[in-house]
């Protein structure tokens, strides 16, 4: 039985099928989702992607008709569980310009929303990006920081972030090692900085449930029990529910920073 310390979000998964290279068919879906249980989650946001210029562009209708179909066929299996709709979005200069068209969707309709930038490269314009979205009134939530090349580089680019309010979601195996020695050890440098704010999967397809229990575990020892539960659950529960978070550890940084 899944006590309440024990249950736990995600934020980010990739369990809505057929849709980007997450589940191909809603049997896989399943299984995905199915997966994520089985570790303590209780509650998935699916967030496929949102790229541009790619296949992966399923708008916000098309979205919400795979939701009520997957719901509807995951019901008699499991009924405990809680399935919301948003979007991991490929960074880009439209980015206000899709959310109005309804292409693009923030966690559970919400003002924040997840959002990708490139694993080795960087964009120029990110600042007015985050600007513009600051300015409409939506939080970024980054995600997987700890992947991204430019800050493995040169850490103090973080700031880049923190100056625009944005929320920083890791992933959790990043911590044991899945996308290598650089990922796990900047994760290691945010989370001692007290500068994360999620931690999610970022599932794809079934893996060793073992391991996502293991990833787990050793984060709650790395953290504590209080703030494990933080960043697994109540930030998540917070964000799904429109509520603000408590971000004053960026702040601290960004003095701290200004100070050196």
């Amino acid at each position: 039985m899944v006590t309440t310390m024990d249950k736990k979000i995600d934020i980010h998964a990739h369990a809505l099928p057929g849709i980007d290279d997450g589940a191909k068919n809603i049997e896989e879906s399943i299984e995905v989702i199915n997966y994520l249980v089985k570790s303590g989650i209780t509650d998935i946001v699916l967030t496929p992607h949102y790229i541009q210029d790619t296949n992966y562009k399923a708008n916000e209708v098309i979205r919400d008709n795979l939701l009520k179909e997957l719901q509807e066929k995951i019901k008699p299996i499991n009924s405990d569980i809680n399935l919301y709709l948003g979007n991991e979005v490929y960074i880009c200069e439209n980015i206000i310009d899709l959310l109005e068209r309804h292409e693009i969707s923030t966690l559970n309709d919400s003002r924040y929303m997840l959002i990708e930038l490139p694993l080795t490269g960087y964009i120029n314009n990110l600042q007015n990006i985050l600007w513009e979205l600051s300015s409409y009134g939506i939080i970024p939530i980054i995600a997987h920081p700890e992947r991204y090349q430019f800050i493995q580089k040169n850490r103090d680019r973080i700031k880049e972030l923190l100056e625009f309010n944005c929320l920083l979601q890791c992933n959790v195996d990043s911590l044991t090692g899945k996308y290598g020695k650089k990922a796990k050890k900047l994760m290691k440098w945010l989370l001692k900085n007290n500068l994360v704010h999620f931690i999610a999967t970022d599932t794809h397809y079934i893996e060793d449930s073992g391991e996502l229990n293991w990833s787990y575990k050793k984060l709650k020892k790395l953290i504590g029990e209080t703030r494990y539960h933080e960043l697994t659950y109540d930030n998540q529960v917070k964000a799904l529910e429109d509520k603000d978070l408590d971000a004053s550890s960026n702040l601290q940084y960004l003095i701290k920073k200004e100070r050196n």
